[in-house]
Formats: structure tokens, C-alpha cells, sequence
């Protein structure tokens, strides 16, 4: 018998960073030493009943080498990294995957030179990288909103806005063509614009309270209550449908 799957993103979904963390958290993410990520310890358990009940697969923007650093309490055995342009198996890059998603940005490989170079000149730019060869970011001093509306009219690249970073992808590396590429989720969650594409291939949507511009009410969308932590309103919610 098919399980359900559950989508998820990570970072202010399951996970929140040390500046949102209180005393008792568990940490799941170090980094040179110091402690980067956490999650509350409700959540610690209930990630932990929703992956033997459902298929748990996370869907994340972070590069493949930002995906290792963390320790969930269940390893998943598959997971998308890169805004899609990665499918692990096992923590080993699915190689047919891994192809499909080089075609897809082979056109544009020039293009994100070029605005690599453009990029790290801007007087806002913190810090321009390039991640596992497939989409550009930049960490933007100030916020990433009007740099996005500057680059939108000057490359064929996906820009997107999201916390202080810019993010320029190739058309198509993203988190819902990636999951119709694996299967469509009975239920995904996420919190920023750059999770649309998922939410919006799922058969339920779970936002935080705050919702996400962009994504219209309807009866696929849940929204998290004020009163709840997401991450435990999350999977509150799925082990509701195991």
C-alpha cells in the first residue's frame, strides 16, 4: 500500500535558526563549531512518529553540503536538494537526476557567469556564490526587494526574493517541478515565495500564520493559528492523516 508523502521545507518550517531559539531546544545543525538550526522538542517527537507513518521527503534550497550539516531524528531516505536540482538517495546524488537537472540549466550556464561577475560588483552585495552549479544567490545588504525588481527586467532567469537573499534559478529548477518529477505530495509545507511551486502541487498547502503572498485561500490551503508553533502545527497535521 502507496504511503502518503509529505513535502516539506526545512529552514523556518521543521527547523528555525538559533536567533528564534529558546531554552530546551534541540539543536540539529553546527556549523565551525557553533550552533546553527534547532527544533522544538515536540517537534523532535512528532518528526519522528510522522516518518513511520508517512513518507517523509525534504524539499530544500540549501546546497547539498548545507543539507548534511543537519541531524533530524530520522534520516529520510530521500531528500531534494538545491531547489530541486538534487535528488539524494541514501545521501548519495541520484545520477540521472543530477543529468536532467545539468540539461535543464546548461542554456543558462553563460548567463549566470555574467551575472556572477555583475553581482559580486553591486555596493549591496555581501557575498555572490554559485550553488552546485545550478542557480546563483546573492546575500544582500539592505534586502533583497529591489535588487530582485532591478535584475527581474535584465536576465531570462527565475528571480526570486526571499529573507536578505537574492536568488536567480534557471526556468524550471524549482520545488514543484522537481516533485512532479518524483510525485505529487498528498500534503507539503512550506513559508517563503521560493516554496510556491510546491505548495501549489500538493493536494494540501500548510502555511504559517502569516500565509505567503502569492498563494490564493482555498479549500487545499491550511494556515497555521497564531497561538502555534509551525513546525508542530505541520506535523500535527499529517500524523492527523497517517
Amino acid at each position: 500500500m502507496k504511503r502518503l508523502l509529505f513535502a516539506s521545507d526545512l529552514d523556518n518550517t521543521l527547523i528555525f535558526s538559533h536567533k528564534h531559539s529558546r531554552p530546551g531546544d534541540i539543536c540539529v545543525e553546527w556549523y565551525e563549531g557553533r550552533e546553527q538550526s534547532f527544533m522544538t522538542p515536540r517537534a523532535w517527537e512528532l518528526l519522528q512518529e510522522a516518518a513511520s507513518a508517512v513518507e517523509f521527503l525534504p524539499v530544500t534550497t540549501r546546497s547539498v553540503e548545507q543539507y548534511r550539516r543537519i541531524r533530524l531524528p530520522v534520516e529520510p531516505p530521500r531528500a531534494i536538494t538545491t531547489n530541486g536540482g538534487i535528488l539524494l538517495q541514501n545521501g548519495i546524488p541520484d545520477a540521472a537526476w543530477r543529468m536532467e537537472s545539468q540539461a535543464l540549466a546548461a542554456p543558462f550556464q553563460a548567463e549566470m557567469e555574467r551575472l556572477s561577475g555583475e553581482l559580486a560588483k553591486e555596493p549591496w552585495c555581501l557575498r555572490c556564490k554559485q550553488v552546485d552549479g545550478l542557480y546563483l544567490f546573492a546575500v544582500c545588504e539592505g534586502g533583497p526587494e529591489a535588487p530582485a525588481e532591478a535584475y527581474r527586467s535584465r536576465t531570462g532567469l527565475t528571480v526570486e526574493a526571499s529573507g536578505r537573499k537574492l536568488y536567480l534559478f534557471p526556468p524550471g529548477l524549482d520545488k514543484g517541478t522537481a516533485l512532479r518529477r518524483f510525485s505529487p505530495p498528498e500534503i507539503a509545507a512550506g513559508d517563503s515565495t521560493l516554496d510556491l511551486p510546491m505548495l501549489r502541487a500538493a493536494d494540501t498547502a500548510l502555511v504559517p500564520c502569516s500565509g505567503i503572498s502569492g498563494l490564493s485561500e482555498g479549500e487545499n490551503l491550511r494556515v497555521c493559528p497564531k497561538n502555534r508553533h509551525f513546525s508542530e502545527f505541520v506535523l500535527e497535521f499529517v500524523l492527523s492523516f497517517s
